[in-house]
């Protein structure tokens, strides 16, 4: 059933109700880096497991991967002052979440790879609980406004380790050289070493054997860029490299780049057209933020891979309910192995395909 954890804090919430109007805040994390580096991923041994492949990437496990563990989601600031990011990049699925008139935040699952450190770290929003239910991932965010965490809280099938929730853990450390309120980044192997949660997760996404055999690459749509608007002057591309049959993506001031150098790239695009509203869900303090209509839900998609596109229909029932997603064929969509990006501009949004 449900598994958030309600932090053993029936005097914690006191205390922490008082560091709040003290702006105490950053003593509960333990700053001990000036200028957090990404690990030095070392290469995965050739030799697969036969028959095994990655819940959230399809791909063949690896000799010496370690899989039999819960996910990791990673709420990510994509701000232009947030970058450049760290660690983003070994995410298997990324959901871009638009998150007010023309900037959006990441959404970033780990499970085959966990990188040292992650972010910078933002705040929940209302589409994280259907988003990651289906995975019943440890989540990892710097909390929100009241009425969004009690609404996360309240139907999210996850384990939410905000940092107000694991004082002292170390799983949280602050970099003073980050302009705040980027300046907070996770540790996910701490917070899977901290969470409750004991099971890997499902399969996100269907997936084809090969590349050849995806849905998209089979198709005869244009594929080999894709530009997705969220607002004015704020538009994110991917472009195709056919040497590394991979899109790189693009931010709307360049090349989506992390710290350590490395671009961010993707065997799939998927573009989700998603309405949305400004609005509450419950009760609680709070500003108003967009509500993505996921729950219930349902729109127009199209997948990139291989350098061509498919177009169908997405649905999606509760909270817990993975994407149900369709060409307009009819046929169930199967992804290429490999790490998903999965874009979700308005319902309304011209995404060009060429």
């Amino acid at each position: 059933m449900l598994l958030n954890r309600k932090r053993r804090m029936v005097v914690g919430g006191i205390v922490v109700f008082i560091l709040l109007l003290a702006g105490a805040v950053g003593v509960l994390f333990a700053d001990r880096h000036q200028g957090p580096t990404p690990r030095t991923a070392t290469s995965p041994s050739p030799t697969t497991t036969m028959g095994i492949t990655a819940p959230l990437t399809g791909l063949p496990v690896t000799q010496g991967m370690d899989i039999d563990h819960p996910a990791v989601a990673i709420k990510i600031s994509d701000v232009r002052q947030a970058h450049p990011q760290i660690g983003v990049d070994k995410a298997d699925i990324v959901f871009t979440e638009p998150i007010g008139v023309a900037y959006t935040r990441l959404l970033a699952v780990f499970h085959s790879q966990l990188p040292s450190l992650v972010g910078p770290v933002r705040s929940v929003r209302p589409p994280d609980a259907p988003l990651l239910s289906p995975l019943e991932p440890v989540f990892g965010n710097t909390m929100g406004a009241p009425w969004v965490v009690r609404y996360v809280d309240s139907v999210g099938h996850l384990e939410d380790l905000g940092t107000l929730r694991v004082p002292g853990s170390g799983a949280y450390v602050l970099n003073r050289s980050r302009p705040r309120p980027d300046h907070v980044f996770a540790k996910p192997r701490i917070l899977l070493d901290i969470s409750e949660l004991r099971e890997p997760p499902s399969p996100y996404f269907s997936y084809a054997a090969d590349l050849a055999s995806a849905s998209a690459s089979s198709a005869v749509g244009a594929g080999t860029s894709a530009v997705v608007p969220y607002g004015a002057g704020f538009t994110m591309m991917w472009t195709y490299d056919a040497a590394r049959k991979r899109y790189l993506r693009s931010e709307p001031w360049g090349p989506h780049t992390m710290l350590d150098g490395v671009r961010i790239s993707a065997a799939n695009v998927l573009v989700l057209n998603v309405g949305a509203s400004v609005g509450k869900i419950g009760t609680g303090s709070g500003a108003p933020v967009p509500i993505l209509q996921l729950v219930d839900g349902s729109g127009r998609f199209v997948a990139l891979a291989g350098g061509h596109s498919i177009t169908g229909t997405w649905r999606k029932g509760a909270v817990t309910d993975t994407f149900v997603l369709r060409t307009d064929k009819g046929q169930p969509l199967l992804l290429a192995p490999g790490n998903t990006w999965v874009e979700l501009p308005g319902a309304a949004a011209s995404v060009t395909i060429r």
